[in-house]
């Protein structure tokens, strides 16, 4: 892929401007190149004063970086003057590549970031967000480039996005009350991100947010997968946020990610009420050890008999009548029963898991709102959720489940799929931010063989479905797969101690 641009304004203490996005570019494994637009006199305590650089140094600058090759995506940040304004617009317009603007008006001290009449920048301005397929402002840019007092932004999405020509991001850091919420519309569909309102604010924070996003624009993501992304990043950047001074830490532009980060992601309407948050599913009686998935109830009774004690139902809809369905479902339910620690889960059937008494149920995304999860956790199940993209990771951490399943690590046919596989890097990645609040199941082309890498990765448990089912001796592999993970359940009987005793002997 080739390089992001930045063209902003430089910060010399590091904390914002095109050294923070060229910094959190890097920590997402992307390069990056930059124009600088102004200079900066500005430390931990503020920013003093603001020097355009001359508008034809700037268009020079972006004729050289463009003799290397278009750029992959743009983040524009600081502009500084009317003229460079006009400049990076007359760039931006001959451009094909995602544009990220964040209208940047002032510091933190509120000092403003330009050297024009507030008429006048704010026409130059308009022109170039005219440009951007995301715009980012925060509540207070917001009411300036509409003219509204901060209170009554919220309920303008349509028409702060009206000032780009695709979505809009409008950043909550500086609301009030113990959520930060961020909210993103793109014309048709709205969403809210929510996440805890840390006690300081970190300088830099509003540039890492629309860098990020620029980041994942250029590898193809759409700008609801960019925000969550970016919220997590942040949240844990302003988390992490490095002092070099007596005034405002810097946020961190390459924190370590952790499940304490994680943002609850809801689908909503412009204007709409973040929904209360979910009360946690209850956790598993036991680790998970090694998971099958399985196709049916006979399958379920041989695999417990092997000392299989994490189990999967997986019954495709329309694959077999209601009363075959039943009693398949009734089968499996009753065989687990019998079992001391079996954690048997049934798949998107979850009324009748519910009616049956089953001890959990797996959903896919696709499940998740038509399912009643108040239901499933008012009787007691306990709940696992796919998960494949940042956003899909957000909206499963809203609901608070027992586990998280990712997904799928290597290509495999079973199942068609809108995304990728994972690979190792990313599984490690987005296990890491799972964790600890959430037990972490890899599934998804795993063999024997390329188990022990997988778990290298740091998951908790792998699930297979054909490297069990399709084995010429499936009862051998399963015991292989068991030997792989760490022991699940203290009650799996006398099989999982025969199981462990005879390791040695193998």
């Amino acid at each position: 892929m080739s390089k992001l641009l930045t063209i902003a304004g430089h910060d010399p203490v590091h904390g914002a401007g095109i050294t923070a996005d060229l910094a959190t570019w890097a920590a997402m494994g992307l390069d990056g190149c930059s124009v600088v637009t102004a200079l900066t006199v500005q430390n931990s305590q503020g920013l003093e004063q603001v020097a355009p650089v001359n508008a034809q140094l700037v268009r020079d600058a972006l004729q050289a970086v463009l003799r290397d090759g278009e750029p992959a995506a743009i983040k524009v940040g600081m502009l500084g003057s009317v003229e460079v304004a006009r400049e990076v617009n007359e760039f931006v317009a001959a451009r094909r590549c995602p544009v990220v603007v964040d209208p940047v008006l002032s510091g933190s001290n509120g000092r403003r970031a330009y050297n024009a009449n507030n008429a006048c920048w704010l026409t130059a301005l308009w022109a170039v967000m005219k440009r951007a397929d995301v715009i980012t402002p925060n509540l207070p840019e917001a009411a300036v480039l509409l003219g509204l007092d901060e209170a009554q932004v919220g309920t303008r999405l349509p028409e702060l996005r009206a000032l780009g020509r695709g979505a809009v991001v409008l950043k909550g850091g500086h609301g009030t009350g113990p959520l930060s919420e961020d909210w993103v519309f793109d014309g048709e569909r709205c969403a809210v991100l929510a996440g805890p309102r840390w006690p300081a604010a970190a300088h830099g924070s509003g540039c890492v947010f629309s860098s990020v996003i620029t980041g994942m624009l250029a590898q193809g993501w759409d700008v609801f997968e960019a925000s969550c992304e970016a919220k997590l990043r942040v949240a844990a950047g302003i988390a992490q946020a490095r002092a070099h001074g007596p005034g405002r830490p810097s946020t961190h532009a390459a924190p370590p990610l952790s499940s304490e980060y994680l943002p609850r992601f809801h689908w909503s309407r412009v204007g709409g009420v973040l929904p209360p948050a979910a009360l946690a599913f209850a956790p598993l009686a036991h680790p998970l050890g090694f998971y099958a998935v399985l196709p049916d109830a006979d399958w379920i009774e041989r695999a417990l008999s092997w000392g299989v004690r994490t189990l999967q139902l997986r019954i495709k809809h329309g694959s077999m009548g209601t009363s075959e369905l039943r009693a398949q479902l009734r089968a499996a339910v009753r065989a687990a029963g019998e079992v001391p620690g079996a954690q048997l889960f049934i798949n998107d059937h979850w009324r009748d898991a519910i009616e049956l008494g089953a001890y959990g149920v797996h959903l896919g995304q696709e499940d998740i709102d038509s399912a009643n999860a108040a239901a499933l956790q008012g009787a007691g199940l306990r709940l696992g959720l796919s998960s494949h993209t940042p956003l899909e990771m957000l909206r499963a951490h809203a609901l608070r489940p027992s586990y998280v399943a990712l997904g799928p690590v290597y290509p495999t046919t079973l199942k068609a799929m809108r995304h990728g596989p994972l690979g190792l890097a990313r599984l490690r990645d987005w296990t890491a931010r799972y964790q600890p609040a959430y037990p972490v199941v890899a599934i998804g082309g795993i063999s024997l063989a390329r188990a022990p890498q997988v778990l290298a990765c740091g998951v908790d448990s792998v699930a297979v479905v054909s490297a069990l089912t399709q084995a010429a001796d499936p009862r051998a592999a399963a015991e292989q797969f068991m030997r792989l993970m760490p022991l699940g359940p203290a009650g799996a009987g006398a099989a999982a101690d025969e199981r462990t005793q005879g390791v040695a002997c193998v």
